[in-house]
C-alpha cells in the first residue's frame, strides 16, 4: 500500500490575504526566518500565491490535477506523474523552459532561483544557482529536517485558512462526492520551555 498522499486545501472564507504563506515557503525553502524571507522575495518566488480580488481572497498553490497538463507538456520529464497520480519535480531535469508555467490551469507554478544540489553538481556544468519552475512540494524536504506534520503554509497561517487533506477525499470533493476527510491542521503545541 503506498503512503498517503497529501494536498493543501484552501478556505477562501477564511484567508485574509496577509501573504504570511508566502513568506513562510519562502524561508522553508531557503532555510532561512520569515523576516529574512521578506528581504529574498526579490528573487525567490513563492510556491504559494495569494490572489485578491474586490470580493475574494484565496491562496493558490499546485491542485494535483489528475491528468496534469504540466506533465504531459513537459520535453525534459522534470515533471512526471506517478501511478498513483501524485505529481513530482525532479529540479535536475528542467531546463527553465516555461511550458508548465504555461500550461497550469491555477497559476501554480512559477520560476525561480535554486541552489544546485551536491548531487545535480555530478550531473550539470554548473554550480551557481539557476533558474527553474517551482510548485508546491509540501516542504517535503523541511518537514523532514524540521520533524513537523504540516507544511510551512499552514503552519503560519493564523486564520486556519489552509490545511493538509489526503489527495483522494480532495480529487472526490472536486468531483461532487461527500466525503468524510481528515485534515491535518497546525499543531498548536504549547512553548518549549527553555533549559536552565
Amino acid at each position: 500500500m503506498s503512503e498517503q498522499q497529501y494536498i493543501i486545501y484552501a478556505d477562501s472564507d477564511k484567508c485574509r490575504g496577509c501573504k504570511k504563506c508566502e513568506l513562510a515557503c519562502i524561508a522553508s525553502h531557503n532555510g532561512v526566518t520569515i523576516k529574512e524571507a521578506a528581504k529574498l522575495r526579490k528573487d525567490h518566488e513563492p510556491r504559494v500565491h495569494v490572489v485578491k480580488t474586490d470580493t475574494i481572497k484565496m491562496p493558490v498553490q499546485c491542485r494535483q490535477c489528475e491528468d496534469a497538463p504540466c506533465a504531459l507538456v513537459c520535453p525534459t520529464h522534470a515533471l512526471i506523474q506517478e501511478n498513483h497520480g501524485k505529481v513530482i519535480m525532479r529540479t535536475e531535469f528542467c531546463a527553465g523552459c516555461g511550458l508548465c508555467v504555461m500550461a497550469c490551469p491555477y497559476g501554480a507554478i512559477s520560476k525561480s532561483f535554486v541552489e544546485i544540489t551536491e548531487g545535480e553538481k555530478e550531473h550539470l556544468a554548473r554550480k551557481d544557482p539557476r533558474l527553474i519552475s517551482v510548485r508546491c512540494d509540501l516542504c517535503e524536504q523541511w518537514r523532514a529536517s524540521e520533524g513537523k506534520e504540516v507544511t510551512a503554509c499552514v503552519e503560519a497561517c493564523s486564520f486556519g485558512a489552509l490545511n493538509m487533506m489526503p489527495l483522494e477525499d480532495y480529487r472526490a470533493l472536486i468531483r461532487g462526492e461527500a466525503v468524510s476527510h481528515t485534515i491535518l491542521e497546525k499543531n498548536e503545541e504549547k512553548p518549549a520551555q527553555k533549559a536552565e
